[in-house]
């Protein structure tokens, strides 16, 4: 219990890359265990679909960061909005 209490981020995080690279390896016998109907070549490679779901995640993030140039107010807008 020490340990959750000094470093809750670094069990975390240990726990996250051990989740990761189980359901990676685990993915591989389901994979090839099932017979799948793809409709492209590149869908049969391993983890594909973890690496596009990824990808897509990544993409998400970098247009919400992109948006938020956009729609960004000062700190005292909402001030300024009020004095007039």
């Amino acid at each position: 219990m020490n340990i959750l209490r000094n470093y809750p981020k670094r069990l975390l995080w240990r726990f996250y890359w051990i989740s990761l690279i189980l359901s990676l390896i685990l993915d591989i016998p389901w994979l090839y265990s099932k017979k799948f109907h793809f409709y492209f070549d590149f869908q049969h490679l391993p983890e594909f679909f973890a690496f596009f779901g990824l990808l897509g995640c990544m993409l998400l993030i970098l247009g919400a960061k992109g948006i938020g140039f956009f729609i960004v107010k000062d700190e005292d807008y909402y001030e300024k909005r009020l004095r007039r």
